[in-house]
C-alpha cells in the first residue's frame, strides 16, 4: 500500500489574530527541498477524509506518489499561512481555506498561490465559486464544495397556521406567513412557534440577503459598498422582519442548532450542509421538513444566497507544483468522488457536470419524499459572484454592529450603514 500519513494537529489559534499579522508578497520563492512527488495536504474533518480517499484512487494511476496529510483546523491553518506565506517555506503542497478567505490571501501575497487557469473551467462550476477564486487577474484556488442558500421549512406548521409554502413569493409574503404561524403554532413546550432564527449582535442574516440583492461589503473594485442602495434595502428588509416580531434570537452555534432541537421555528434560510444539521438534531422530525427557494425582494426574479463552502490552494513556493495541481484536478472534478464525498460528508460540490449523476435527483424521504437537491443546484447557479476582499473579517465583524443598532437600538438602516461606511472607509482607505 502506498504511503499515506495523517498528523493530528495541536489546539486551533485565533483566526483574529491569524490575519492580523502582516507579511510581504514574497510567496514566490523556493523552498529548499526540491521536489519527491510526497505531496503534503492541510485540511479539516471531513474534508481531509475525502482528500485521503481522493488520494487512493489518485494512486492508482500513479503509483510513484506518496502523500502525507495533516489534520487541521481553518483557525490553524490560517494562522500557519501567515507565518509562511511571506517566506514561502514550511508550507504544504495542497491546502483547504474557507471560499470567504482565498481572496483575502491572494491580495495579501499576490504571488503567493500557484495560477490554477489551465485547469479551471470556469464554465464548469457555479459562478459564485468562481468569483472566491479569483484575483489579480487569474484563478488562485479550485472550487470545492458549495453552500447554496434555500428556506427548510416545518411542513406541520405552516399546515397548522394555514400557509401554503407555495405562495410564498417575497419577503413580504414570508412576513406574512410568519405572523399566522407566530399566532397559532406552539412549540412542544408550549412557546409560540417563531418565524425564523436571527442572530441581532450578528451580521450573518443581513450578508444572506445582500448576495441574494446581488450586494456585497464590497464592489467589484473592491471598495466598500456597504451603503449602497441594494444594501440599505436588504437592512430594511431584515429590519422589517425583525420587527414584524416573527424572529427569534440567537446568539451562538449551540443555539442555532437547538431551533432544530426545541422545534422552535418554522424556516431556517441556511445553506444546503444544513440538511445534515436538521437530520442530526431532529431525527424524530422525518417527514415534517421541506425545501423551497428563498423569498424574493418585491419585483424581482427568486434568486439564491451562499453560506460556507471551501476552496483549494497549491503555494507557488511548492516544489511539486505540477502534481499537486494534477491530484486536485483529479479528485474535485472525478464523478464519482464528488458523488462520494457528497453522500458520505455532506460535501456539495460545485462541479456543474457532476449534478447529472442520478445521485442528485433522488427523493429524500426526511424531507417528504422531495427531491430536495434539485432547489439547491437551481438556486446555486443564480448566486452571483461575490468580492470578498482581504478586509472581509473585519467588514463582517462591524457589520454586525451594525445591525444591532438597526435591530436593538431602532436606528435608521441608511444612516448606521452610512456611519459603517465611513468608519470602515476610514480603516481600509477606500
Amino acid at each position: 500500500m502506498k504511503k499515506m500519513k495523517l498528523i493530528a494537529s495541536a489546539t486551533a489559534l485565533s483566526m483574529i489574530a491569524a490575519l492580523s499579522l502582516t507579511g510581504c508578497g514574497g510567496g514566490g520563492s523556493s523552498q529548499e527541498a526540491e521536489s519527491d512527488n510526497t505531496i503534503t495536504v492541510w485540511a479539516w474533518d471531513v474534508a481531509l477524509k475525502q482528500l485521503q480517499a481522493s488520494a487512493e484512487k489518485f494512486q492508482e494511476t500513479h503509483p510513484d506518489v506518496e502523500f502525507q496529510f495533516e489534520e487541521m483546523g481553518t483557525d490553524q491553518i490560517y494562522t500557519k499561512l501567515a507565518t509562511t506565506l511571506s517566506t514561502g517555506k514550511g508550507l504544504a503542497d495542497v491546502i483547504l481555506i474557507e471560499g470567504e478567505q482565498v481572496s483575502g490571501y491572494a491580495n495579501k501575497y499576490p504571488e503567493g498561490f500557484a495560477d490554477m487557469s489551465d485547469i479551471v473551467n470556469p464554465d464548469d462550476f457555479l459562478p459564485v465559486k468562481i468569483g472566491e477564486v479569483s484575483a489579480n487577474g487569474k484563478i488562485v484556488g479550485f472550487p470545492w464544495d458549495a453552500g447554496p442558500v434555500a428556506l427548510f421549512y416545518r411542513r406541520d406548521y405552516f399546515e397548522q397556521a394555514g400557509v401554503n409554502a407555495e405562495d410564498i413569493k417575497t419577503w413580504d409574503d414570508f412576513i406574512e406567513a410568519g405572523k399566522k404561524v407566530t399566532e397559532t403554532c406552539k412549540t412542544p413546550s408550549g412557546e409560540p412557534v417563531k418565524m425564523l432564527p436571527i442572530a441581532p449582535n450578528g451580521s450573518n442574516f443581513w450578508k444572506l440577503l445582500m448576495v441574494e440583492n446581488g450586494a456585497g461589503f464590497f464592489d467589484a473594485e473592491g471598495n466598500t459598498a456597504v451603503n449602497s442602495s441594494e444594501a440599505v434595502e436588504c437592512m430594511e428588509m431584515a429590519k422589517k422582519i425583525y420587527d414584524a416580531g416573527i424572529a427569534l434570537n440567537y446568539t451562538d452555534w449551540s443555539e442555532y442548532e437547538g431551533v432544530v432541537v426545541n422545534e422552535s421555528v418554522a424556516t431556517i434560510p441556511e445553506a444546503v450542509w444544513m440538511i445534515g444539521t436538521i437530520k442530526d438534531k431532529g431525527p424524530d422530525q422525518s417527514g415534517k421538513w421541506g425545501v423551497i427557494d428563498l423569498p424574493a425582494f418585491p419585483g424581482k426574479e427568486p434568486a439564491g444566497s451562499t453560506n460556507g463552502g471551501s476552496d483549494i490552494v497549491i503555494p507557488a513556493a511548492s516544489p511539486n507544483v505540477d502534481v499537486a495541481k494534477e491530484f486536485v484536478q483529479f479528485a474535485l472534478t472525478d464523478t464519482q468522488l464528488q458523488v462520494d464525498g457528497f453522500v458520505n460528508y455532506g460535501l456539495f460540490p460545485s462541479y456543474i457536470p457532476v449534478y447529472e449523476d442520478p445521485t442528485f435527483s433522488e427523493p429524500d424521504e426526511f424531507f417528504g419524499g422531495q427531491k430536495i437537491y434539485e432547489t439547491f443546484i437551481e438556486l446555486g447557479k443564480t448566486v452571483p459572484t461575490v468580492n470578498y476582499t482581504e478586509n472581509y473579517n473585519e467588514a463582517l465583524q462591524a457589520g454586525g454592529s451594525a445591525c444591532a443598532k438597526v435591530y436593538l437600538e431602532g436606528e435608521d438602516p441608511a444612516q448606521a450603514l452610512d456611519e459603517l461606511q465611513k468608519d470602515l472607509v476610514s480603516k481600509f482607505g477606500k
